[in-house]
């Protein structure tokens, strides 16, 4: 029997496992298509963009974007819920997500492609997914390394970038250990939209070498919450509010806002005024990269959640106090709030 959804993705690419495990959480059955050299023809067919992943429904309606794509379903397939009941949490949940989907990714891609190790790693296993039974051309793997390494640009990698990205990610695998040391998921007993978004980028840390033996060794609680995002279970229900307050006040004050939300801001202007770079003061790091159209959008979309929030005195007093809410002011009427793209993956 034909299962009602087929997502095509990539065990390499962050957003098809994200996509995968939100579906696997659901007990939605879907058939899992790696996009490879026989499926080019069908998977272009589907997408709009040369993006992964896409998620084609039994009606052959294709959905791109992992975002919105979980946000439809969740629609579709309400239980169990990844939505806390608490606007405020709810919030918090989509704001950590996107900072795994646009900030946490440049980490990802910056140590898959930058160091020789990995990227071979990285290499060797595409080129497999990419032929699978068929013989790979001779210098597959060699082409591969060369094209990832020459596009390290697009996410901001470089020598004078790479310890702002690395101390990014150490600092995020040590809030992260104490948040999770204590709980099955990053809100409580159930997965919320935050625990995908992360667990799509820091399952392909994990699995290249270098970063996968960070993981493993400064972060054991992180390692073990991994294993559970790969099949995810509701164990119970979400914290409340007043009990995660403490506990996330950290990660907001410390990347979120110092890190993600700055980068994110000076994207948007630099976008909306079609500006061909993004240069921004990062912990006293010139951080520079080419400008990211969807994160642009979805900096937009942030700040219209926010501002929908905007008499939510809890969630006010936390964004207010670490720093946030500072770059999450509202759109003015002339910003632009449409920016087409896909997600922010930067290897198709």
């Amino acid at each position: 029997m034909t299962a009602p959804f087929r997502l095509y993705g990539a065990e390499l690419s962050p957003y098809s496992v994200k996509v995968r495990s939100y579906l696997r959480f659901k007990g939605v059955a879907f058939d899992w298509l790696e996009r490879n050299q026989q499926r080019q023809e069908e998977f272009q067919l589907y997408a709009k963009l040369p993006l992964m992943p896409v998620l084609v429904d039994a009606n052959e309606v294709a959905m791109q974007d992992s975002t919105p794509m979980i946000e439809a379903l969740e629609q579709q397939f309400p239980d169990p819920s990844i939505v806390p009941d608490d606007p405020a949490l709810a919030f918090l949940a989509a704001l950590i997500e996107d900072y795994a989907d646009e900030w946490l990714n440049k980490a990802m891609f910056h140590y898959r492609w930058a160091y020789p190790e990995n990227r071979q790693s990285a290499a060797a296993r595409l080129v497999a997914m990419l032929y699978e039974d068929a013989p790979a051309p001779k210098d597959a793997e060699e082409a591969v390394k060369t094209r990832m390494f020459a596009r390290l640009h697009h996410v901001g990698s470089s020598p004078a970038t790479a310890p702002l990205i690395e101390a990014s990610f150490a600092r995020l695998l040590a809030i992260l250990q104490r948040l999770l040391g204590d709980r099955a998921y990053l809100f409580g007993a159930r997965p919320c939209l935050a625990d995908f978004g992360l667990a799509g980028q820091l399952s392909q840390l994990n699995a290249d070498p270098s970063p996968g033996a960070m993981i493993k060794a400064q972060a054991p609680a992180v390692s073990a919450w991994l294993a559970r995002m790969n099949n995810p279970r509701a164990e119970g229900d979400f914290l409340s509010f007043a009990g995660l307050r403490g506990g996330l006040t950290e990660l907001l004050r410390e990347e979120i806002a110092a890190t993600y939300l700055v980068w994110m801001a000076a994207n948007f202007f630099a976008v909306a005024e079609d500006s061909q770079g993004v240069g921004v003061d990062i912990a006293g790091v010139k951080f520079v990269q080419k400008p990211q159209r969807y994160a642009a959008k979805a900096y937009s979309e942030l700040r219209r959640k926010r501002a929908l929030l905007a008499d939510n005195a809890d969630l006010a007093a936390l964004l207010g106090e670490t720093g946030c809410d500072a770059l999450l002011q509202p759109l003015d009427a002339g910003e632009e709030s449409s920016f087409p793209g896909g997600d922010g993956a930067e290897e198709d």
